[in-house]
């Protein structure tokens, strides 16, 4: 498994990081580490090739973010030149704890949520979505457990099943899972969706946070047990699983029916936004 650094990140995202000059870039960030490892290369394209960027954050739910991790991560953050637009949302943490009861996933509502409240900050500032370009933090084991869940809950799970796996109709599931396998698609009118993560693994991503000493979140989110993409993750590192992109895509591809890209560049930009985003 090669090492992750500057160099190699480059080199296998210079178009797309080229690709981002003149535009209004937003940076989506969590705290977390994918996020994290995101905006420390991020902070040092932005000078290699001639852009500049924002970088959002939602505070929900709260109690992951209390007032001393925030200052810890913007103290670091600001050091570096960066400063972190934290956004508050109204929603109650109870709405997760509901999903939660109801045998549905909080981490579904939580994201709905965020995208809703970042959404609503974009079209409030009056952005040219024409010149914008989101990037997201996606990361290969990201790409293999979203596939792994389409498995299950499209092809594997029993009818009863479906409230608990199937949030959203499976066409649109489908859709919103395997965009991601493209580092940068360009919808029509020239938004761009960039995931500059997804050919590296979970541990090559450690190592790139604990070589530059970078700090995440230490506070742990109490529906982290609900999440599917954490209990499969657990299961990659314990199994000492490293997955190849390539391999994963010709698989997407030949088992799964992989759309090409030109599927979801060709969506209408509003449509992308509300369900696949």
């Amino acid at each position: 498994m090669e090492a992750l650094d500057y160099l190699s990140f480059c080199a296998r995202v210079q178009d797309e990081l080229a690709a981002l000059s003149g535009r209004r870039v937003m940076m989506f960030y969590s705290g977390g580490r994918d996020s994290s490892v995101v905006l420390h290369f991020l902070e040092h394209a932005a000078r290699e090739f001639g852009f500049v960027f924002e970088t959002h954050a939602a505070l929900f739910p709260l109690h992951v973010y209390p007032p001393g991790e925030r200052e810890r991560l913007d103290r670091y953050w600001s050091a570096r030149g960066l400063s972190i637009r934290w956004h508050e949302i109204s929603e109650a943490e109870a709405g997760l704890e509901e999903a939660r009861r109801e045998g549905t996933s909080p981490c579904r509502v939580c994201n709905a949520q965020k995208k809703a409240a970042l959404l609503g900050y974009i079209r409030a500032q009056n952005v040219d979505l024409d010149r914008l370009t989101i990037v997201m933090s996606y990361s290969l084991w990201d790409l293999v457990s979203a596939s792994l869940e389409h498995l299950l809950s499209a092809k594997f799970a029993a009818a009863d099943n479906e409230g608990v796996v199937r949030y959203k109709p499976v066409e649109e599931r489908f859709q919103e899972t395997f965009q991601r396998f493209y580092p940068l698609l360009r919808l029509p009118g020239g938004m761009c969706v960039f995931k500059p993560l997804i050919f590296w693994n979970d541990p090559q991503i450690r190592e790139v946070l604990d070589r530059e000493a970078i700090p995440v979140l230490q506070t742990s989110c109490r529906f982290k047990p609900f999440r599917p993409k954490r209990s499969l993750s657990e299961l990659y590192e314990r199994l000492g699983l490293a997955f190849d992109f390539e391999r994963v895509r010709a698989f997407a591809v030949e088992a799964l029916d992989l759309p090409p890209a030109e599927m979801f560049s060709a969506m209408r930009r509003e449509d992308y936004l509300r369900n696949l985003l």
